[in-house]
């Protein structure tokens, strides 16, 4: 007899994703970072919506570099820190190297400040 496979949850999920990030930097700044139009973060949270192929990757970016961040800092902290131009990524903002290269470098910077707030 076979066994029955176990449902997995969904590993993308926009609304959930979606919740997440807004409520950490604002619907505004959501739309911003993912250059769309600023009620188009609401509509997918509601699922009135989905986003686009690139707006998806963007949101991922933004919902796994929250994700690092507040293991280190806190909401307010990490809202600053990813809006601040930060000497660990040349002078920009991680907003403005998310956009231009992915989460990778950001990740860094957030380990490279980490590890300096614990040394």
């Amino acid at each position: 007899m076979a066994v029955p496979r176990k449902k997995q949850a969904p590993v993308y999920d926009p609304k959930r994703r979606t919740s997440f990030v807004v409520e950490v930097l604002g619907n505004q700044t959501v739309a911003s970072a993912l250059r769309v139009n600023k009620s188009q973060p609401s509509r997918w949270k509601s699922g009135a919506e989905a986003p686009s192929d690139r707006a998806a990757a963007g949101l991922v970016d933004l919902d796994y570099v929250l994700a690092r961040l507040l293991l280190v800092w806190d909401e307010s902290v990490a809202r600053d820190w990813l809006s601040t131009p930060n000497g660990f990524l040349d002078g920009a903002s991680p907003l403005e190297v998310i956009e231009r290269e992915g989460p990778l470098p950001v990740v860094e910077a957030i380990d490279a400040e980490a590890s300096e707030a614990y040394a």
